[in-house]
Protein backbone atom coordinates (compact mmCIF):
# COMPACT_ATOMS: atom_id res chain seq x y z
CA UNK A 1 0.00 0.00 0.00
CA UNK A 2 1.61 3.29 -0.83
CA UNK A 3 1.05 5.84 1.77
CA UNK A 4 0.45 9.61 0.97
CA UNK A 5 3.44 12.19 1.09
CA UNK A 6 1.28 14.07 3.73
CA UNK A 7 1.15 11.11 6.12
CA UNK A 8 5.28 10.76 6.20
CA UNK A 9 6.09 13.99 8.28
CA UNK A 10 3.72 12.90 11.02
CA UNK A 11 4.72 9.27 11.01
CA UNK A 12 8.24 10.24 11.62
CA UNK A 13 7.08 12.65 14.01
CA UNK A 14 5.19 10.08 15.84
CA UNK A 15 8.23 7.02 16.02
CA UNK A 16 10.31 9.94 17.34
CA UNK A 17 8.23 10.81 20.06
CA UNK A 18 7.66 6.92 20.63
CA UNK A 19 11.66 6.12 20.33
CA UNK A 20 12.52 9.36 22.91
CA UNK A 21 9.32 8.20 25.48
CA UNK A 22 10.66 4.43 25.46
CA UNK A 23 13.92 5.01 25.83
CA UNK A 24 13.37 7.88 28.54
CA UNK A 25 11.45 5.00 30.53
CA UNK A 26 13.92 2.47 29.94
CA UNK A 27 16.77 4.62 31.13
CA UNK A 28 14.73 5.28 34.56
CA UNK A 29 14.31 1.64 34.93
CA UNK A 30 17.37 0.69 34.59
CA UNK A 31 18.82 3.39 37.36
CA UNK A 32 16.02 2.38 39.77
CA UNK A 33 17.52 -1.26 39.58
CA UNK A 34 20.73 -0.20 39.73
CA UNK A 35 19.89 1.70 42.93
CA UNK A 36 18.41 -1.10 44.39
CA UNK A 37 14.86 -0.74 43.83
CA UNK A 38 15.27 2.96 44.88
CA UNK A 39 13.29 5.70 42.57
CA UNK A 40 15.01 8.81 42.96
CA UNK A 41 12.45 11.72 42.51
CA UNK A 42 12.97 11.48 38.61
CA UNK A 43 9.40 12.49 37.88
CA UNK A 44 10.04 16.50 37.15
CA UNK A 45 12.87 14.86 35.20
CA UNK A 46 11.34 12.85 33.28
CA UNK A 47 8.19 15.21 32.49
CA UNK A 48 10.98 17.69 31.21
CA UNK A 49 12.59 15.15 28.85
CA UNK A 50 9.27 14.46 27.49
CA UNK A 51 8.16 17.46 27.02
CA UNK A 52 11.29 18.09 25.27
CA UNK A 53 10.52 15.22 23.22
CA UNK A 54 7.30 16.55 21.72
CA UNK A 55 8.45 19.69 21.67
CA UNK A 56 11.44 18.45 19.15
CA UNK A 57 9.19 15.73 17.94
CA UNK A 58 6.25 19.01 17.02
CA UNK A 59 9.53 20.72 15.29
CA UNK A 60 10.65 17.57 13.46
CA UNK A 61 6.96 17.36 12.32
CA UNK A 62 6.97 20.62 11.27
CA UNK A 63 10.35 20.89 9.21
CA UNK A 64 9.49 17.32 7.80
CA UNK A 65 6.02 18.73 6.98
CA UNK A 66 7.82 22.04 5.31
CA UNK A 67 9.99 19.69 3.31
CA UNK A 68 7.32 17.33 2.24
CA UNK A 69 5.55 20.61 0.80
CA UNK A 70 8.88 22.36 -0.50
CA UNK A 71 9.20 19.30 -2.20
CA UNK A 72 6.06 18.67 -3.36
CA UNK A 73 6.13 21.92 -4.88
CA UNK A 74 9.37 21.31 -6.01
CA UNK A 75 7.83 18.24 -7.89
CA UNK A 76 5.07 20.18 -9.40
CA UNK A 77 7.00 22.55 -10.60
CA UNK A 78 9.59 19.81 -12.10
CA UNK A 79 6.43 18.08 -13.80
CA UNK A 80 5.03 21.97 -15.08
CA UNK A 81 8.25 22.39 -16.81
CA UNK A 82 8.47 19.02 -17.57
CA UNK A 83 4.58 19.59 -19.33
CA UNK A 84 5.67 22.26 -20.83
CA UNK A 85 8.90 20.74 -22.13
CA UNK A 86 6.70 18.20 -23.53
CA UNK A 87 3.77 20.63 -25.59
CA UNK A 88 7.15 22.49 -26.54
CA UNK A 89 8.29 19.35 -27.86
CA UNK A 90 5.62 18.17 -29.32
CA UNK A 91 4.61 21.79 -30.64
CA UNK A 92 8.12 21.98 -31.77
CA UNK A 93 7.64 17.99 -33.40
CA UNK A 94 4.22 19.23 -35.03
CA UNK A 95 6.22 22.25 -36.83
CA UNK A 96 8.85 20.72 -37.93
CA UNK A 97 6.86 17.78 -39.50
CA UNK A 98 4.42 20.52 -40.85
CA UNK A 99 7.36 22.46 -42.11
CA UNK A 100 9.11 19.23 -43.35
CA UNK A 101 6.16 18.73 -45.61
CA UNK A 102 5.85 22.43 -46.60
CA UNK A 103 9.48 21.54 -48.01
CA UNK A 104 8.66 18.46 -49.44
CA UNK A 105 5.89 20.06 -51.28
CA UNK A 106 8.03 22.50 -52.04
CA UNK A 107 10.49 20.28 -53.08
CA UNK A 108 8.13 18.36 -55.22
CA UNK A 109 7.29 21.67 -57.22
CA UNK A 110 10.56 22.52 -57.74
CA UNK A 111 11.40 19.64 -59.02
CA UNK A 112 8.42 19.34 -61.51
CA UNK A 113 8.95 23.02 -62.12
CA UNK A 114 12.12 22.00 -62.93
CA UNK A 115 11.28 18.78 -64.96
CA UNK A 116 8.80 21.03 -67.26
CA UNK A 117 11.27 23.96 -67.56
CA UNK A 118 13.26 21.29 -69.19
CA UNK A 119 10.86 20.10 -71.28
CA UNK A 120 9.92 23.49 -72.25
CA UNK A 121 13.43 24.12 -72.63
CA UNK A 122 13.54 21.07 -75.51
CA UNK A 123 10.60 21.51 -77.00
CA UNK A 124 11.60 25.24 -77.79
CA UNK A 125 14.52 23.96 -78.92
CA UNK A 126 12.56 21.26 -81.40
CA UNK A 127 10.13 24.07 -82.11
CA UNK A 128 13.07 26.66 -83.03
CA UNK A 129 14.40 23.67 -84.98
CA UNK A 130 11.29 22.60 -87.01
CA UNK A 131 10.33 26.65 -87.23
CA UNK A 132 14.26 27.24 -88.70
CA UNK A 133 13.58 23.78 -90.70
CA UNK A 134 10.22 25.31 -92.11
CA UNK A 135 11.28 28.71 -92.60
CA UNK A 136 14.70 27.73 -94.47
CA UNK A 137 12.35 25.33 -96.88
CA UNK A 138 9.66 27.45 -97.90
CA UNK A 139 9.26 29.39 -100.74
CA UNK A 140 7.81 32.26 -99.57
CA UNK A 141 9.94 34.84 -97.50
CA UNK A 142 10.02 34.57 -94.00
CA UNK A 143 11.12 37.92 -92.40
CA UNK A 144 10.59 39.31 -88.53
CA UNK A 145 11.11 42.82 -87.61
CA UNK A 146 12.15 44.50 -84.35
CA UNK A 147 10.30 47.27 -83.02
CA UNK A 148 13.07 48.49 -80.76
CA UNK A 149 15.96 48.03 -83.07
CA UNK A 150 14.10 49.51 -85.55
CA UNK A 151 15.48 46.90 -88.24
CA UNK A 152 15.29 43.19 -89.89
CA UNK A 153 15.93 40.97 -87.32
CA UNK A 154 15.57 37.49 -89.40
CA UNK A 155 15.17 37.30 -93.48
CA UNK A 156 14.77 33.36 -94.32
CA UNK A 157 17.12 32.29 -97.32
CA UNK A 158 14.44 32.87 -99.91
CA UNK A 159 14.81 35.90 -100.20
CA UNK A 160 18.25 35.12 -102.24
CA UNK A 161 16.39 33.09 -104.61
CA UNK A 162 13.44 36.11 -105.06
CA UNK A 163 15.29 39.37 -104.85
CA UNK A 164 18.34 37.93 -106.00
CA UNK A 165 20.94 39.70 -103.50
CA UNK A 166 22.55 37.79 -100.62
CA UNK A 167 20.65 37.61 -97.02
CA UNK A 168 24.08 38.78 -95.16
CA UNK A 169 23.48 42.24 -96.85
CA UNK A 170 20.72 42.99 -93.96
CA UNK A 171 24.05 43.77 -91.50
CA UNK A 172 25.28 45.80 -93.80
CA UNK A 173 22.48 47.38 -95.47
CA UNK A 174 18.94 47.02 -93.56
CA UNK A 175 16.97 49.02 -96.45
CA UNK A 176 18.34 46.70 -99.59
CA UNK A 177 15.09 44.90 -100.12
CA UNK A 178 13.41 48.29 -100.48
CA UNK A 179 16.67 49.52 -102.66
CA UNK A 180 15.26 46.87 -104.80
CA UNK A 181 12.07 47.97 -105.10
CA UNK A 182 10.20 49.25 -108.45
CA UNK A 183 10.99 52.90 -108.77
CA UNK A 184 7.13 53.49 -109.29
CA UNK A 185 6.06 51.34 -106.06
CA UNK A 186 9.36 52.57 -104.00
CA UNK A 187 7.39 55.94 -102.19
CA UNK A 188 4.25 54.06 -101.57
CA UNK A 189 6.30 50.76 -99.95
CA UNK A 190 8.71 53.66 -97.95
CA UNK A 191 5.30 55.02 -96.49
CA UNK A 192 3.76 51.57 -95.81
CA UNK A 193 6.87 51.17 -94.45
CA UNK A 194 6.84 54.19 -91.61
CA UNK A 195 2.84 53.23 -91.03
CA UNK A 196 3.76 49.68 -90.07
CA UNK A 197 5.79 51.06 -86.90
CA UNK A 198 2.46 52.57 -86.19
CA UNK A 199 0.21 50.17 -87.08
CA UNK A 200 1.59 46.66 -86.40
CA UNK A 201 1.03 45.31 -89.75
CA UNK A 202 1.83 45.60 -93.14
CA UNK A 203 -0.20 44.23 -96.42
CA UNK A 204 1.06 45.52 -99.69
CA UNK A 205 1.99 44.19 -103.11
CA UNK A 206 4.35 45.73 -105.09
CA UNK A 207 7.07 45.08 -108.27
CA UNK A 208 11.06 44.85 -107.52
CA UNK A 209 13.89 44.25 -109.66
CA UNK A 210 16.42 41.85 -109.55
CA UNK A 211 19.91 42.48 -110.38
CA UNK A 212 19.44 40.77 -113.46
CA UNK A 213 16.93 43.47 -114.89
CA UNK A 214 14.00 40.97 -114.16
CA UNK A 215 10.62 42.27 -112.38
CA UNK A 216 8.96 40.51 -110.38
CA UNK A 217 5.33 40.89 -108.43
CA UNK A 218 5.48 40.30 -104.59
CA UNK A 219 2.93 40.31 -101.92
CA UNK A 220 4.59 41.28 -98.80
CA UNK A 221 2.43 41.43 -95.54
CA UNK A 222 3.23 40.96 -91.70
CA UNK A 223 1.66 40.25 -88.62
CA UNK A 224 1.79 41.67 -84.88
CA UNK A 225 3.80 39.60 -82.03
CA UNK A 226 3.14 40.93 -78.75
CA UNK A 227 4.87 40.72 -75.16
CA UNK A 228 3.40 39.38 -72.02
CA UNK A 229 1.88 42.99 -71.71
CA UNK A 230 0.29 42.92 -75.23
CA UNK A 231 2.78 45.42 -75.98
CA UNK A 232 3.82 44.85 -80.19
CA UNK A 233 7.54 44.47 -80.10
CA UNK A 234 7.70 42.26 -83.38
CA UNK A 235 6.85 42.38 -86.79
CA UNK A 236 6.88 38.34 -88.41
CA UNK A 237 5.20 38.23 -92.00
CA UNK A 238 5.70 36.66 -95.21
CA UNK A 239 6.90 38.16 -98.63
CA UNK A 240 5.27 35.64 -101.85
CA UNK A 241 6.38 36.17 -105.20
CA UNK A 242 3.16 36.37 -107.52
CA UNK A 243 4.58 36.95 -110.59
CA UNK A 244 2.99 34.14 -111.90
CA UNK A 245 -0.29 35.03 -110.46
CA UNK A 246 -0.28 38.23 -112.12
CA UNK A 247 0.66 37.29 -115.36
CA UNK A 248 -2.24 34.93 -115.41
CA UNK A 249 -4.91 37.81 -113.87
CA UNK A 250 -3.69 39.69 -116.68
CA UNK A 251 -4.00 37.23 -119.48
CA UNK A 252 -7.06 36.30 -117.64
CA UNK A 253 -7.97 40.14 -118.24
CA UNK A 254 -7.24 40.10 -121.65
CA UNK A 255 -8.93 37.06 -122.29
CA UNK A 256 -12.28 37.97 -120.93
CA UNK A 257 -12.00 41.26 -122.96
CA UNK A 258 -11.61 39.19 -126.09
CA UNK A 259 -14.57 36.84 -124.96
CA UNK A 260 -16.74 39.94 -124.30
CA UNK A 261 -15.95 41.18 -128.07
CA UNK A 262 -16.56 37.42 -129.57
CA UNK A 263 -19.58 37.47 -127.41
CA UNK A 264 -20.50 40.78 -128.39
CA UNK A 265 -20.03 39.39 -132.02
CA UNK A 266 -22.43 36.55 -131.70
CA UNK A 267 -24.90 38.61 -130.15
CA UNK A 268 -24.93 41.33 -132.99
CA UNK A 269 -25.39 38.15 -135.51
CA UNK A 270 -28.20 37.16 -133.30
CA UNK A 271 -29.30 40.66 -133.05
CA UNK A 272 -29.45 41.02 -136.41
CA UNK A 273 -31.70 38.74 -137.00
CA UNK A 274 -33.85 39.49 -134.86
CA UNK A 275 -33.69 43.15 -136.36
CA UNK A 276 -34.57 42.50 -139.95
CA UNK A 277 -38.05 42.85 -138.92
CA UNK A 278 -37.44 46.25 -137.18
CA UNK A 279 -35.30 47.33 -140.19
CA UNK A 280 -37.91 46.02 -142.74
CA UNK A 281 -40.88 47.83 -141.12
CA UNK A 282 -39.18 51.48 -141.97
CA UNK A 283 -37.33 50.45 -145.31
CA UNK A 284 -41.11 49.41 -146.33
CA UNK A 285 -42.48 52.74 -145.27
CA UNK A 286 -40.23 54.85 -147.21
CA UNK A 287 -40.86 52.92 -150.22
CA UNK A 288 -44.52 53.15 -149.56
CA UNK A 289 -44.96 56.90 -148.52
CA UNK A 290 -42.01 57.40 -151.43
CA UNK A 291 -44.54 55.45 -154.28
CA UNK A 292 -47.66 57.39 -153.32
CA UNK A 293 -45.41 60.90 -153.80
CA UNK A 294 -44.57 59.82 -156.80
CA UNK A 295 -47.84 58.62 -158.04
CA UNK A 296 -49.38 61.86 -156.77
CA UNK A 297 -46.46 64.00 -158.58
CA UNK A 298 -46.60 62.63 -162.24
CA UNK A 299 -50.17 63.23 -161.58
CA UNK A 300 -49.31 66.85 -161.93
CA UNK A 301 -52.47 68.02 -159.98
CA UNK A 302 -51.29 67.67 -156.31
CA UNK A 303 -49.48 70.85 -154.50
CA UNK A 304 -45.68 69.71 -153.69
CA UNK A 305 -46.48 71.93 -150.56
CA UNK A 306 -49.05 68.54 -149.26
CA UNK A 307 -46.69 66.39 -149.67
CA UNK A 308 -44.57 67.68 -146.92
CA UNK A 309 -45.92 66.21 -143.91
CA UNK A 310 -44.96 62.29 -146.55
CA UNK A 311 -42.08 63.40 -146.68
CA UNK A 312 -41.25 64.34 -143.30
CA UNK A 313 -42.39 60.58 -142.34
CA UNK A 314 -39.78 59.56 -145.01
CA UNK A 315 -37.15 61.19 -142.90
CA UNK A 316 -38.27 60.36 -139.84
CA UNK A 317 -38.50 56.62 -141.03
CA UNK A 318 -35.06 57.02 -142.54
CA UNK A 319 -33.85 58.59 -138.98
CA UNK A 320 -34.88 55.31 -137.32
CA UNK A 321 -33.05 53.24 -139.47
CA UNK A 322 -30.00 54.73 -138.94
CA UNK A 323 -30.27 54.66 -135.12
CA UNK A 324 -30.93 50.77 -135.49
CA UNK A 325 -28.00 50.05 -137.32
CA UNK A 326 -25.82 52.85 -135.47
CA UNK A 327 -26.75 50.77 -132.28
CA UNK A 328 -25.72 47.34 -133.81
CA UNK A 329 -22.69 49.21 -134.70
CA UNK A 330 -22.08 50.59 -131.20
CA UNK A 331 -22.71 47.49 -130.05
CA UNK A 332 -20.01 45.44 -132.32
CA UNK A 333 -17.10 47.85 -131.88
CA UNK A 334 -14.57 47.26 -129.72
CA UNK A 335 -14.14 50.14 -127.35
CA UNK A 336 -13.17 50.27 -123.51
CA UNK A 337 -16.18 50.21 -121.13
CA UNK A 338 -17.53 53.48 -119.82
CA UNK A 339 -19.61 53.59 -116.90
CA UNK A 340 -22.36 56.85 -116.94
CA UNK A 341 -25.24 57.42 -115.58
CA UNK A 342 -27.93 55.51 -116.54
CA UNK A 343 -31.97 55.20 -116.27
CA UNK A 344 -32.33 51.25 -115.69
CA UNK A 345 -35.96 51.25 -116.95
CA UNK A 346 -34.97 52.99 -119.70
CA UNK A 347 -32.45 50.59 -120.56
CA UNK A 348 -34.76 47.76 -120.00
CA UNK A 349 -37.30 49.09 -122.04
CA UNK A 350 -34.92 49.62 -125.15
CA UNK A 351 -33.70 46.00 -124.76
CA UNK A 352 -37.38 44.77 -124.59
CA UNK A 353 -38.14 47.09 -127.80
CA UNK A 354 -35.28 45.00 -130.09
CA UNK A 355 -36.39 41.43 -128.73
CA UNK A 356 -40.41 42.33 -129.18
CA UNK A 357 -40.17 40.05 -132.51
CA UNK A 358 -38.68 36.88 -130.49
CA UNK A 359 -40.91 37.67 -127.70
CA UNK A 360 -44.07 37.46 -129.59
CA UNK A 361 -42.79 33.94 -131.63
CA UNK A 362 -42.47 32.64 -128.48
CA UNK A 363 -45.76 33.01 -127.45
CA UNK A 364 -44.69 34.42 -124.17
CA UNK A 365 -46.58 36.73 -122.32
CA UNK A 366 -44.40 39.58 -121.37
CA UNK A 367 -45.10 41.58 -117.67
CA UNK A 368 -42.73 44.82 -116.75
CA UNK A 369 -43.17 45.87 -112.62
CA UNK A 370 -40.69 48.76 -112.90
CA UNK A 371 -40.46 51.35 -109.86
CA UNK A 372 -41.07 54.99 -110.32
CA UNK A 373 -38.55 57.28 -109.26
CA UNK A 374 -35.67 55.30 -109.33
CA UNK A 375 -32.14 56.90 -108.80
CA UNK A 376 -29.71 56.22 -111.85
CA UNK A 377 -27.18 53.79 -111.58
CA UNK A 378 -23.52 54.09 -112.45
CA UNK A 379 -22.46 51.83 -115.25
CA UNK A 380 -22.09 50.77 -119.49
CA UNK A 381 -25.23 51.39 -120.72
CA UNK A 382 -24.35 49.05 -123.86
CA UNK A 383 -22.89 46.50 -122.03
CA UNK A 384 -25.76 46.05 -119.23
CA UNK A 385 -28.19 45.66 -122.07
CA UNK A 386 -26.28 43.20 -123.32
CA UNK A 387 -26.83 41.19 -119.89
CA UNK A 388 -30.59 42.26 -119.77
CA UNK A 389 -30.68 40.78 -123.22
CA UNK A 390 -28.64 37.63 -122.36
CA UNK A 391 -31.51 37.17 -119.74
CA UNK A 392 -34.56 37.59 -122.02
CA UNK A 393 -33.10 35.29 -123.98
CA UNK A 394 -32.09 32.62 -121.40
CA UNK A 395 -35.61 33.00 -120.67
CA UNK A 396 -37.35 32.53 -123.74
CA UNK A 397 -35.55 29.25 -124.34
CA UNK A 398 -36.15 27.70 -120.96
CA UNK A 399 -39.69 28.53 -121.65
CA UNK A 400 -39.69 27.18 -124.89
CA UNK A 401 -40.96 23.22 -123.97
CA UNK A 402 -43.60 24.75 -121.93
CA UNK A 403 -47.31 24.70 -122.69
CA UNK A 404 -48.82 27.74 -124.21
CA UNK A 405 -50.39 30.24 -121.94
CA UNK A 406 -47.94 29.03 -118.83
CA UNK A 407 -44.99 31.39 -120.58
CA UNK A 408 -44.60 34.19 -118.53
CA UNK A 409 -41.61 36.64 -118.56
CA UNK A 410 -41.58 39.47 -115.43
CA UNK A 411 -39.06 41.80 -114.57
CA UNK A 412 -38.87 43.56 -111.93
CA UNK A 413 -36.86 47.11 -110.81
CA UNK A 414 -36.52 48.54 -107.22
CA UNK A 415 -34.13 50.59 -104.83
CA UNK A 416 -32.60 47.56 -102.63
CA UNK A 417 -31.01 49.87 -99.98
CA UNK A 418 -29.88 53.35 -100.39
CA UNK A 419 -26.32 51.95 -102.95
CA UNK A 420 -28.05 49.53 -105.13
CA UNK A 421 -30.66 48.89 -108.01
CA UNK A 422 -32.15 45.58 -107.43
CA UNK A 423 -33.47 44.07 -111.42
CA UNK A 424 -34.90 40.72 -111.13
CA UNK A 425 -36.20 38.43 -114.32
CA UNK A 426 -38.22 35.81 -113.47
CA UNK A 427 -38.91 33.13 -115.73
CA UNK A 428 -41.94 30.08 -115.37
CA UNK A 429 -39.72 27.27 -117.13
CA UNK A 430 -38.66 23.85 -116.34
CA UNK A 431 -36.31 25.15 -113.66
CA UNK A 432 -32.78 24.01 -113.01
CA UNK A 433 -31.56 20.79 -111.56
CA UNK A 434 -28.97 21.22 -107.95
CA UNK A 435 -26.14 19.89 -110.64
CA UNK A 436 -27.13 22.82 -112.62
CA UNK A 437 -27.31 25.19 -110.38
CA UNK A 438 -24.68 24.64 -109.03
CA UNK A 439 -21.96 24.75 -112.08
CA UNK A 440 -24.88 28.00 -113.78
CA UNK A 441 -22.30 30.05 -114.34
CA UNK A 442 -18.95 28.31 -114.59
CA UNK A 443 -17.98 29.01 -119.00
CA UNK A 444 -18.72 26.33 -121.46
CA UNK A 445 -21.79 24.63 -118.72
CA UNK A 446 -24.94 24.74 -120.66
CA UNK A 447 -28.03 22.75 -120.66
CA UNK A 448 -29.40 23.52 -124.13
CA UNK A 449 -28.57 21.80 -127.33
CA UNK A 450 -25.72 23.23 -129.25
CA UNK A 451 -25.30 26.08 -126.59
CA UNK A 452 -22.08 26.95 -125.90
CA UNK A 453 -22.33 27.84 -122.27
CA UNK A 454 -20.80 31.46 -121.75
CA UNK A 455 -23.98 33.87 -122.20
CA UNK A 456 -23.95 33.49 -118.35
CA UNK A 457 -20.25 33.53 -117.61
CA UNK A 458 -19.67 36.74 -119.51
CA UNK A 459 -22.56 38.20 -117.97
CA UNK A 460 -21.61 37.64 -114.46
CA UNK A 461 -18.22 39.11 -115.53
CA UNK A 462 -19.76 42.40 -117.07
CA UNK A 463 -21.92 42.78 -113.66
CA UNK A 464 -19.19 42.12 -111.72
CA UNK A 465 -17.05 44.64 -113.45
CA UNK A 466 -19.33 47.27 -112.86
CA UNK A 467 -19.43 46.57 -109.50
CA UNK A 468 -22.58 44.49 -109.15
CA UNK A 469 -23.55 41.29 -108.84
CA UNK A 470 -25.40 38.66 -110.69
CA UNK A 471 -27.09 35.22 -108.95
CA UNK A 472 -30.13 33.13 -109.43
CA UNK A 473 -32.49 31.52 -107.47
CA UNK A 474 -34.93 28.71 -108.62
CA UNK A 475 -38.52 29.41 -107.94
CA UNK A 476 -40.85 27.62 -105.59
CA UNK A 477 -43.82 27.01 -108.43
CA UNK A 478 -41.11 26.32 -111.08
CA UNK A 479 -38.58 28.22 -113.13
CA UNK A 480 -36.20 30.51 -112.35
CA UNK A 481 -35.58 34.06 -111.15
CA UNK A 482 -32.26 35.91 -112.15
CA UNK A 483 -30.72 38.62 -110.43
CA UNK A 484 -28.30 41.39 -110.63
CA UNK A 485 -27.41 44.47 -108.94
CA UNK A 486 -26.19 48.08 -109.90
CA UNK A 487 -24.86 50.73 -107.73
CA UNK A 488 -26.71 54.02 -107.25
CA UNK A 489 -24.91 57.21 -108.88
CA UNK A 490 -25.05 58.69 -105.68
CA UNK A 491 -23.92 61.90 -106.75
CA UNK A 492 -27.32 62.00 -108.90
CA UNK A 493 -29.26 60.81 -106.06
CA UNK A 494 -28.46 62.86 -103.22
CA UNK A 495 -28.85 65.94 -105.35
Amino acid sequence: MKLDHRVYPALFSLLYIATGLLWLLLDDLALTVWLGGAAPALLPAVMKNAGFMLVTGGLLYGLLRAQVHTTQRTRRQHEAIEEQLRCARDELDNRVQERTAELLAINQTLERQIATRIQMEFALRDSEERFRQLAEHIREVFWVYGIVEERILYVSPAYEEIWGRPVHGFHDRPLDWLEAVHPDDRLRIQEAHVDKHRLGHFDVEYRIVRPDGAIRWIWDRGFPVRDETHQIYRIAGLAEDITARRLAEDQLRRQQVDLARMSRLSLAVELASNLAHELNQPLAAIVAYTQTCLTLLRQGHTDPRELMGTFEEVINQGLRVGEIIRHLRTLVRRQAAIQTPLDINDLIRAVIHYAQLELRQARIDLRLELAESLPKALADDLQVQLVVLYLIRNAIEAMSQMPEGSRQLTIHTFLSGADWLLVTIHDTGHGLSPEAAERLFQPFFTTKPGGMGLSLSVSRSIIEAQGGQLWAKPNPEGGVSFYFTLPVYLTAYTA
